[in-house]
């Protein structure tokens, strides 16, 4: 209900908003420990603290039973504007990428690298270097680059960035990988890098030989710009999950212990409980 969300969103404050828009930008998950690195500088405690109230108020749902993995609402997503599939149910593999890709961002960060998430910005930001519209991937005649992490690197070069998908196929998301990308690359060759996010150095070696060695590849004629492709593998420990848990209904609203009416004097109360369910 309308009136619920506005009275739950009242209850935010500013370092809640935004680890909320962040994290619907990340893809939607995260563990207990990746939160203290996304915009919320507290100790693990009240990190803990910050999440669960987060969830009694409906913004996120908890999906593990350990580790412990919380994944956005629709509630979270409306904060963020238009609906995001990040509050969507998804496979185990989809939720394992996204998890890898919240532990690639806060890495680079210590670059330090500069992330753009915001699909127009993206486009722009690659209008500013330079590029032509046509040389983007494209949906429906129009630039779509939604699915990968695009970040300025500390060398200055522009950089896109695909997560690694823990299923086989391997090499058919590397050929459309690269070949939704190749145009870019060709326009600005030596100012662009492609990675590859990998969970760890195995996986890192798998790409190298499949860039040096595979024929469909090879049919791309890289040339000098195949080291422009780079797979890159993350420091570990990565998050691992064994099985999810969704929640029997969807909980988009605030659960049960929320869902009284109260009139809007009573706002000021609620927020001093929020506060002291932090505190604590």
């Amino acid at each position: 209900m309308k009136g619920s969300f506005a009275k739950r969103e009242a209850l935010l404050d500013e370092v809640s908003q935004d680890f909320l828009t962040r994290l619907v930008h990340l893809g939607g998950y995260c563990t207990a420990l990746q939160a203290e690195g996304i915009g919320v500088r507290e100790s693990g405690k009240r990190v803990r603290a910050r999440l669960r109230m987060l969830q009694r108020l409906g913004f996120l749902r908890r999906v593990t039973k350990y580790p412990i993995v919380y994944q956005v609402t629709k509630s979270a997503t409306r904060l963020h504007g238009p609906d995001s599939s990040s509050r969507r149910r998804h496979t185990l593999a989809t939720v394992e990428a996204r998890l890898l890709g919240v532990h690639f961002y806060l890495e680079a960060n210590s670059w330090p690298a500069y992330f753009v998430f915001d699909h127009e910005e993206k486009i722009m930001t690659f209008e500013n270097a330079g590029c032509p519209l046509s040389v983007l991937p494209q949906r429906n005649g129009k630039p779509y680059v939604r699915e990968h992490f695009v970040l300025w690197s500390p060398t200055g070069r522009l950089a896109v960035a695909m997560v690694e998908l823990p299923q086989p196929g391997i090499c058919r998301r590397l050929r459309l990988f690269i070949r939704q990308y190749l145009p870019l690359l060709r326009h600005l060759r030596h100012d662009l890098d492609l990675l590859v996010i990998t969970a760890d150095k195995r996986r890192a070696f798998t790409y190298q030989r499949l860039l040096r060695t595979n024929r469909t590849i090879q049919k791309l004629v890289l040339g000098s710009l195949a080291e422009r492709i780079k797979p890159y593998s993350v420091r570990p420990p990565v998050p691992t999950i064994a099985e999810l848990t969704w929640p029997k209904a969807e909980t988009d609203d605030w659960s049960p212990e929320y869902e009284e009416q109260h009139n809007p004097a009573e706002n000021h109360a609620d927020q001093r409980h929020v506060w002291n369910v932090i505190e604590d």
